[in-house]
């Protein structure tokens, strides 16, 4: 059938050309036919109907048999970008990547101390820096996605569960970077965006169920489930704070904060130091430099939460069947705290268990941020309206230059 006559099979046959391209080195209509499937009259109008859309350009020419050449084409890496925005209480640091994925801007900032709008409007001109610096028209940024670590309310479009940065609760935050940005912008949990970005780029490539465990002031949990990110019912897949691990389960505090944040969150960890001890630290990084030198008391604190974070590893694997844990946050990628946990697993579960330190780091939210940007903006113009299925991501992103 013409692929004309057809609008569902004219996307159809567009999405297949396009995830070979996105994927691939420069290839011919010939060799594409052959790789999908189509025939060659609808391989001609697919490129045609590309590179009059400015997504798709010749390159080269490539011998064929009989002397003949054929012309080869690639996508236009730079006929549209996408934004990946990490905001934080004290810092936002953002991303530009072309339409293939590679990062071409990067740039990190202290966040606006006046918060609110400020906060918003200090992400529209870090865009529009990025953009200026490589001489890009920032009009071309078809897709930007923000990750916080607050919890977005679906009806106002405030941000709530952010106590660092003020005045986003009280905003409709999804409508204001609309109108700055001339476009919608998608908002995401932090750790949900960083498990995006261990799956893209990091640790967990290639992986259909994976869990991103963040331990540091709190605790947050993203997760992959068959190939896709989990966010449950109501946004609130991956809510580990109130898993029921904790000495008082039923106190208002639990109630109100989470029984496992309470017990292994850093507010936790000096406290069980201090409660020991006495004296001595004001804060984790105190902890970990009193276990550096030998402090035993130091020590026995990291066993104690190393356990605790066994126990919850051990009921993620029950319930989720991950093929991986990934640890990050300023806590959990500590080596002297993962090496515990990994310690104490076999006591708490029977089978074999893959925990690792997030192999992006800090930059694991942005990274994700990012890849939920291209993924959406490859999806709007090469994807099938009205039907399921993402296009899946290149694996390898170009580094900045």
């Amino acid at each position: 059938m013409n692929a004309a006559r057809s609008p569902l099979i004219r996307q159809y046959s567009r999405r297949l050309v396009a995830e070979i391209l996105l994927k691939g080195e420069p290839i011919s209509r010939a060799d594409l036919a052959r790789t999908t499937g189509l025939s060659k009259q609808t391989m001609s109008e697919v490129i045609g109907e590309l590179e009059a859309g400015g997504w798709v350009r010749p390159v080269g020419t490539t011998s064929g048999g009989l002397g003949r050449s054929a012309v080869t084409f690639e996508i236009a890496a730079d006929a549209a970008y996408s934004l990946g925005v990490d905001l934080g209480g004290t810092k936002i640091s953002a991303a530009l990547a072309d339409l293939v994925g590679g990062i071409v801007a990067e740039a990190t900032e202290p966040t606006d101390p006046r918060g609110g709008r400020h906060v918003l409007m200090q992400i529209r001109q870090l865009a529009l820096r990025l953009a200026a610096g490589k001489g890009i028209d920032a009009g071309r940024i078809g897709s930007v996605v923000v990750g916080t670590p607050g919890v977005l309310d679906q009806e106002s479009g405030a941000i709530t569960l952010l106590p660092n940065i003020a005045g986003l609760s009280e905003i409709d935050v999804p409508a204001i970077l609309a109108e700055l940005f001339g476009r919608a912008v998608a908002i995401e949990n932090d750790v949900n965006l960083a498990m995006l970005g261990e799956a893209w780029q990091g640790c967990a490539q290639g992986c259909e169920n994976a869990a991103f465990l963040s331990l540091g002031t709190g605790t947050g949990l993203g997760l992959i489930v068959n190939g896709k990110l989990a966010r449950g019912a109501n946004g609130a897949a991956g809510e580990i704070s109130y898993l029921p691990i904790g000495a008082d389960l039923y106190s208002p505090e639990a109630l109100a904060v989470g029984a496992f944040e309470l017990e292994v969150g850093s507010h936790a960890i000096v406290r069980r130091y201090l409660s020991a001890r006495g004296s001595g630290a004001e804060s984790v990084r105190d902890v970990f430099a009193r276990l550096e030198a030998g402090d035993p008391v130091a020590a026995s604190v990291l066993d104690d939460v190393a356990r605790s974070l066994a126990l919850a590893v051990a009921a993620l694997c029950s319930i989720l069947d991950p093929e991986i844990i990934v640890m990050g946050g300023s806590i959990g990628m500590r080596p002297e705290l993962l090496e515990r946990v990994q310690a104490a697993l076999p006591a708490a579960f029977a089978r074999p268990v893959v925990v690792v330190p997030s192999l992006l780091g800090n930059r694991a939210g942005l990274v994700g941020a990012l890849s939920s940007a291209v993924n959406s903006l490859h999806n709007a113009l090469f994807g099938i309206a009205g039907l399921p299925g993402d296009l899946a991501l290149p694996a390898i992103a170009r580094a900045a230059e």
